[in-house]
């Protein structure tokens, strides 16, 4: 079932949620990004960042599937990009690979940032993220 976002069609209200998140977030996103070998993102998000290391922001390739369990992307593409995400020609696409599930609470994600990096999740980077979950999700129409 299709949903609408700020004048946008998205496959799913998950997604169109996701979509108010960011944009709540500060966070600039893409919808369906160039492919990555067999893996077609759902997002391509962008974030701010203060390290002066990260050149001021950070970019993902985000999935989103209807999910409470991170253990559902086990085996899926947005898992094996931890630390980048390159095209076939090699070129630099985005800082890695997200999963994005039903709420902020169940995110992932692996990258480098400032000396060193590692995993994250939603609640890193976003203060607030059950009252801006909340907000998005009334932003949504069908």
């Amino acid at each position: 079932m299709t949903a609408r976002y700020n004048g946008l069609q998205f496959k799913t209200r998950l997604e169109a949620q996701w979509a108010a998140f960011f944009d709540l977030a500060g966070w600039s996103f893409w919808v369906n990004p160039v492919a990555v070998g067999n893996w077609q993102a759902d997002f391509k998000v962008s974030f701010p960042c203060s390290h002066s290391e990260c050149g001021g922001s950070h970019a993902l390739f985000a999935t989103v599937l209807d999910t409470e369990s991170l253990d559902t992307f086990h085996d899926h593409p947005c898992g094996r990009h931890h630390y980048g995400v390159r095209s076939a020609t090699g070129e630099w696409l985005a800082d890695g690979g997200a999963a994005l599930g039903r709420s902020p609470s169940v995110t992932a994600w692996q990258i480098s940032h400032g000396a060193g990096g590692g995993s994250e999740e939603m609640t890193f980077r976003v203060p607030n993220t059950a009252q801006l979950w909340k907000e998005a999700a009334a932003l949504v129409t069908d």
